[in-house]
C-alpha cells in the first residue's frame, strides 16, 4: 500500500457533511458552481486527489483504494461524523472504495458520471496509451484531446467556455497525478457487487449525452437504497453544464436521507 498523502482541501457552509472528491485531470475547482450551491444549506468539503490540484504529486503505482485511504484519512483528521461522500467519474471509483471498506463512516455516497465497472481490456489499452502519451508529450497535448470528447455536442456548439475551463484545469495537474490516475483506473477491480449489497443509500448520476460512462454503465444496481437520476441535456460533465440540476439531485438525496 502507497504511503498515505495529506489532502488539499476548501470548505464552506453549515449543515450536514457533504466531500465531494473530483475527477481525472480537475481539481476542487471541478465543483465550484455544486459547492455554491450546496453550502447555503450543508457543509461542504471540496478534495483534491494526489497529483491534482494543490496536494501534492507521488510516483505513480499507487491504486484507487490508496486514493480512498487518503480521504480515509482526510475524514478522520477532521473528526467528520454522517458523511455524504460524492465523486465524479475517477472520484466515484474512489467513492466506491471507500463504501466498501469504510461504510460506517458514511450516511450515503454517490456516483456521479462513473461506473463500477473495471476497465474494459480495450479501455486498458487507452489508458497505457495515454500514460506513454504524457511521458513523450507532456500533459497540455494530452488534455487538448480528452477536454472536448467529455461533453454533450450541443455543449460544444453551444459552450466553448465550458471546454476552456476544463482544460484550464486539465493543464494544471501535475505529469506525475496524470500517469499515476492513469495507471490506478486502469487497474482498479470491479465493485459493482458493492452497489447491491452495500445497503447505504446510493445516488446514481448519469448524463444522457455521456459518451465516456454512458448510462447504462452507470445504472448497475436497483433497489430501494438506489436512487438514479438522468440528466437528459448532460455528456460526461453535468458538474459544468447542468450545475443546477446536479445540485438539486444531491441537495435532495441527503435531506431525504437525513430526516
Amino acid at each position: 500500500m502507497a504511503e498515505q498523502v495529506k489532502l488539499a482541501y476548501r470548505e464552506s457552509g453549515k449543515g450536514k457533511n457533504i466531500v465531494l472528491i473530483h475527477g481525472f485531470c480537475g481539481n476542487k475547482d471541478y465543483w465550484k458552481e455544486i459547492e455554491t450551491h450546496l453550502s447555503s444549506s450543508h457543509h461542504v468539503w471540496v478534495l483534491d486527489m494526489r497529483g491534482h490540484g494543490e496536494t501534492e504529486a507521488t510516483e505513480p503505482g499507487y491504486s484507487i483504494h490508496d486514493m480512498a485511504e487518503d480521504v480515509y484519512a482526510f475524514i478522520e483528521d477532521k473528526n467528520l461524523q454522517d458523511v455524504y461522500l460524492f465523486g465524479h467519474s475517477m472520484g466515484g471509483y474512489i467513492t466506491l472504495d471507500f463504501a466498501r471498506n469504510h461504510p460506517d463512516v458514511l450516511s450515503g455516497y454517490g456516483l456521479i458520471h462513473s461506473t463500477a465497472y473495471p476497465d474494459s481490456e480495450e479501455a486498458k489499452k487507452k489508458r497505457s496509451a495515454g500514460v506513454s502519451k504524457v511521458m513523450e508529450q507532456g500533459v497540455n497535448l494530452f488534455v487538448k484531446e480528452l477536454v472536448p470528447n467529455l461533453v454533450a455536442e450541443k455543449t460544444k456548439e453551444n459552450n466553448q467556455s465550458i471546454i476552456g475551463k476544463l482544460f484550464d484545469i486539465g493543464i494544471e495537474t501535475n505529469p506525475k497525478g496524470v500517469i499515476g490516475a492513469l495507471k490506478a483506473m486502469r487497474d482498479r477491480e470491479d465493485l459493482s457487487s458493492v452497489l447491491e449489497d452495500n445497503k447505504l443509500p446510493v445516488l446514481l448520476v448519469a448524463g444522457a449525452e455521456d459518451k465516456v460512462v454512458p448510462p447504462e454503465k452507470t445504472f448497475i444496481a436497483n433497489g430501494s437504497h438506489v436512487n438514479q437520476v438522468l440528466i437528459e441535456k448532460a455528456g460526461h460533465m453535468g458538474i459544468f453544464e447542468t450545475p443546477d440540476e446536479v445540485s438539486r439531485a444531491i441537495a435532495s438525496f441527503v435531506d431525504e436521507h437525513s430526516k
